[in-house]
């Protein structure tokens, strides 16, 4: 049965929340994301986008507290792992 009414307090809706955690809890986040998504086949520029947009916010979240320099190579070391070529980036 369709639901026709709106009600502010629906115990079903999603909701994001930002959670508390040490820096140790916010890099095994990130680890698990990028293997998931590595395993998935996706590649360093993909994954770059759900680093670097703050729509993600918890991947934009590691991005701005750990830097550019330990998300790429925690992507390049996930990528060797699984053997997910290395995509060249042309400038220009």
């Amino acid at each position: 049965m369709p639901k026709d009414e709106f009600v502010d307090e629906d115990p079903m809706e999603l909701v994001g929340m930002v959670l508390p955690g040490d820096a140790g809890q916010l890099e095994r986040m990130a680890e698990t994301i990028v293997e998931e998504y590595v395993r998935m086949g996706w590649n360093e520029p993909r994954l770059m986008v759900l680093f670097t947009n703050p729509m993600f916010m918890a991947t934009y979240r590691v991005y701005q507290q750990k830097g550019d320099l330990y998300v790429r190579d925690l992507i390049r070391e996930t990528c060797a792992k699984y053997r997910i070529p290395k995509v060249e980036v042309k400038h220009g």
